[in-house]
């Protein structure tokens, strides 16, 4: 691998909302700064944006909520886990994020967003409270219009070339490493910042289709961000909250309740029957959907049939086009129209970690700033719960002007790290003479995520999953061959994807109470308990042993006092089967095998001895 050094005052891993946005505050507050924007892929299309969206689904509009009606509705769906500061820096800087998508994508107001006949941003009711936050847009072109103005601003971008690693000196950020998964050349970034955007872990467990490219996120958001930061020596929290995302069947795309709900639409059973009271992705909205599937009712369905034809019509032009391109062909091939109650069958289909939609991540303060010194973390790998896309502008404009002015007093440090035996280490799959391929090994950790993690949460299946992902650590990994830098990058997205299962099992065992409806509902536990109110469980490398720790901190004390808790509660089992059948016990001993054994002088090998030598 050819390695070419760079210096640079700023440098993004992720080309996506928040990196975008970043990138543009940065080069605007200082247009001497060197700022370099990595991605995977061309920035006019990563992302969970890449195609477009179609609402900022929290935003404080003049006129209709307030900054406080935020804080109001993140307090209630986390339950009282929340650093309220981070919330009301989102609600107070949700009008910037506005003005500037106008600006970006030069579009007028009324035309980007809706207005109402006073000039004011006209937001509509989707939250478990009672204030609208919802604003509605037509944004298929927002992805290119952020690209355009970050490559006009003259910030150096890297496309085709993902950071996978960060090296710290002295527990400050000193360097970022990268490499190109088309040429293979590598880059060595010296660096005093870097702010962490890649996302959500989009491929977690697997989906029920069994597809390994059918996600509800962006199918590049894997769990880098976790892992980089957890490496890092950063705090991660959360991670026992598990985005269980309710998905369109067999499509493994949005289901876009988030569009249908706030214009009519509702989710009922089989029976035509509303099974919740709200449409919000919070907990007690899915334990409801669990319920559903549980009590023999399922599946469920996204209900429009009852909607006026305009309204329809709208929603096929949002859905099929600003959405998913690929939608109204999957429901034309099955002949499948929005105007009958079951055409959108829906699925609990797969668990993600998020802070867009639910609230894990890397724990961040109201300023973006990690437990590290010059890392910065924005959008859905950082920590600020249900922020969605408002939050990953909002935060990303944040991170890009702190991380630039830091970056004015703060100069790298010398890399204090072997780059030959790091470069060796990644290339070591392309060298290999044979091997398991990265997609067998990626079948493998996730479809044991889904076996083993996916709520509600079984203590003895979780301590399996621990027992495959050390199993896997040990003996896939190390065999995993690839052909080109391309399944390299995947690799590492196997790497994240593991530290990720491994972090969010164990934060899930450390919390002993359930929370957060079906996000954390633990068979073991299965209450709340006082004891974990305000409560974060918090996950870090331990610098010295190397090994995963887990901790308990305190939220910062509340400064608004609203509801911490949504109305719901766990179920109560009685599973009492009865007695069923006792048959008569045989002999402990069995004379023929062991005369068998005795004559042909079978030897149990060692290694599969209890306590011998390599047992598992």
């Amino acid at each position: 691998m050819n390695l070419e050094v760079i210096n640079a005052d700023v440098v993004i891993l992720g080309g996506g909302s928040a990196g975008t946005i970043a990138a543009i505050k940065a080069k605007e507050k200082n247009p001497q700064a060197t700022v370099i924007v990595l991605d995977k892929g061309p920035i006019e299309t990563s992302g969970a944006i890449g195609r477009g969206m179609d609402a900022l689904n929290i935003v404080a509009s003049p006129g209709y909520s307030t900054p406080e009606d935020v804080v109001e509705a993140l307090t209630k769906v986390t339950e009282g886990v929340l650093d309220q500061e981070t919330a009301y820096t989102l609600g107070e800087k949700s009008f910037q994020v506005i003005k500037d998508l106008e600006d970006y994508t030069q579009r007028e107001p009324g035309d980007l967003f809706p207005i109402d006949e006073n000039g004011n941003y006209k937001v509509n009711y989707l939250h478990p409270v009672e204030h609208p936050l919802y604003l509605a847009m037509d944004g298929e072109d927002i992805k290119r219009g952020l690209a355009k103005r970050v490559r006009d601003l003259g910030v150096k971008v890297l496309d085709f070339t993902p950071g996978v690693k960060l090296f710290t000196t002295e527990g400050e950020i000193s360097g970022v490493f990268a490499f190109n998964i088309r040429t293979g050349q590598g880059y060595l970034i010296n660096t005093p910042t870097a702010i962490l955007t890649a996302g959500a872990v989009g491929k977690f467990g697997l989906p029920r289709d069994g597809y390994l490219s059918g996600v509800y996120e962006f199918p590049g958001n894997t769990g880098e961000g976790f892992s980089l930061a957890y490496h890092a020596g950063a705090k991660l929290i959360n991670l026992e909250c598990f985005q269980t995302n309710l998905l369109m069947k067999d499509y493994n795309g949005p289901a876009c309740g988030y569009v249908v709900i706030p214009r009519g639409g509702y989710g009922v059973n089989a029976l035509g029957e509303k099974y919740w009271t709200h449409g919000y992705w919070s907990g007690d909205m899915f334990l409801a959907v669990w319920r559903e599937f549980t009590e023999g009712r399922g599946p469920v369905y996204l209900k429009m049939d009852h909607l006026p034809e305009p309204t329809i019509e709208g929603l096929e032009k949002i859905l099929w086009g600003t959405e998913r391109t690929t939608r109204g062909l999957f429901h034309e091939q099955r002949k499948e129209d929005y105007r009958r109650w079951d055409s959108v069958e829906q699925g609990m289909e797969e668990i993600t970690l998020c802070s867009g939609h639910s609230m894990s991540g890397i724990k961040v303060n109201k300023y973006t700033e990690t437990s590290v010194p010059g890392l910065y973390a924005a959008g859905d790998c950082a920590a600020v719960p249900h922020q969605y896309l408002t939050g990953a502008f909002v935060f990303g404009s944040i991170a890009g002007e702190r991380a630039v002015e830091y970056s004015k007093t703060h100069k790298a440090k010398p890399i204090e790290a072997d780059l030959e035996k790091i470069t060796e280490e990644i290339e070591r799959p392309l060298k290999l003479e044979e091997g398991l391929s990265v997609q067998e090994v990626e079948y493998k950790i996730r479809s044991r995520i889904s076996q083993y993690l996916t709520p509600p949460k079984s203590d003895p299946l979780m301590t399996k999953l621990l027992w495959w992902v050390d199993r896997i650590k040990r003996e896939d990994i190390p065999r995993i061959k690839v052909e080109d830098y391309h399944d390299l990058i995947k690799v590492t997205e196997v790497k994240s994807i593991l530290d990720c299962a491994e972090m969010a099992a164990k934060a899930s065992l450390y919390r002993t109470e359930s929370r957060w409806g079906l996000g954390h509902y633990r068979l073991a536990y299965p209450k709340r308990d006082s004891e974990w109110d305000n409560k974060w469980a918090v996950i870090q490398k331990n610098e010295n042993t190397g090994e995963m720790t887990t901790s308990r901190e305190t939220v910062p004390e509340h400064k608004w006092k609203f509801p911490e808790r949504l109305e719901y509660e766990y179920p109560t089992f009685n599973l009492n089967i009865g007695k069923g059948y006792v048959p008569p016990k045989n002999k402990d001993r069995d004379p023929w095998i062991e005369e068998k054994v005795k004559r042909e002088g079978f030897t149990i090998p060692k290694r599969i001895i209890p306590g011998g030598e390599g047992h598992e």
